[in-house]
């Protein structure tokens, strides 16, 4: 009986775990971590040209969200003259083409 439970525990732990880890494929991801969301209002605001609001969403993101990601991203692009313009420029392929 123990072995049982042991058994359909294990399974269920293992059958979910895709739906745990974390995945870089857009289609899979369950929903963007502020860091990312932060870092993609960033680059909006670059492809609109607005500068002083990229640079203020980066400060805000290293201020908020320091051990994220981004935030170690956004530290080498805030002196930047134009920062967050790559991230204008990169746009995800599911994203694109869903918005035409």
């Amino acid at each position: 009986m123990i072995r049982g439970v042991a058994w359909l525990s294990v399974t269920f732990v293992l059958g979910t775990a895709p739906y745990q880890c974390k995945s870089n494929d857009p289609e899979r991801a369950r929903e963007d971590s502020t860091g990312e969301a932060l870092w993609q209002l960033c680059g909006r605001f670059a492809a609109a040209g607005d500068d002083a609001a990229a640079r203020k969403t980066l400060d805000y993101l290293i201020e908020r969200y320091p051990a994220s990601r981004e935030a170690k991203r956004a530290k080498d692009e805030r002196d930047a003259a134009h920062p967050c313009a790559d991230v204008a420029a990169k746009k995800p392929a599911a994203k694109a083409s869903a918005s035409k």
